[in-house]
């Protein structure tokens, strides 16, 4: 039986407004450049900003556009790509499939309340391969991979 490795991680707790919070945590790209995620557990798919498109290559075989649920948005044109390598802490992760979406409009609404930019969103896709632990008194997120 394969060894599973455990990777913890420090998340940021960022206050939209009064006792309104999101998850972030900070993922580190091959050339040094850090982006902020945000964890969301309601998100079935893990989503990149299509913004930042140095950073993935479309995937050609997944060319179709897919159509993805949004709160606020209705539905949203969403491609496939292939995020190039990521530091998640000490975990790496190369040739990530992900979802790819503008995230300009969450973007906007992050401008109002904060100084921050969110380059993607971690959903349960990726929260549940990884057998995510969220711990908020220590402010760390624990992942494992097999």
């Amino acid at each position: 039986m394969a060894q599973r490795r455990k990777y913890t991680t420090p998340i940021q707790l960022v206050e939209l407004e009064d006792e309104n919070y999101h998850i972030v945590i900070e993922g580190i790209l091959k050339s040094g450049k850090t982006l902020l995620w945000v964890i969301d557990t309601g998100a079935s798919k893990t989503v990149f900003d299509g913004n930042l498109s140095e950073h993935f290559d479309p995937d050609e075989l997944e060319a179709t556009e897919v159509q993805s649920a949004g709160i606020g948005e209705g539905r949203v044109d969403t491609q496939t790509g292939i995020l190039h390598e990521i530091c998640f802490g000490e975990m790496t992760l190369s040739d990530w499939p992900v979802a790819i979406i503008n995230l300009e409009h969450i973007n906007q609404i992050y401008s109002q309340f904060t100084n921050i930019e969110i380059a993607g969103l971690l959903g349960s896709d990726f929260l549940l391969k990884h057998q995510c632990i969220i711990d908020f008194q220590n402010l760390e997120m624990t992942l494992y991979v097999s």
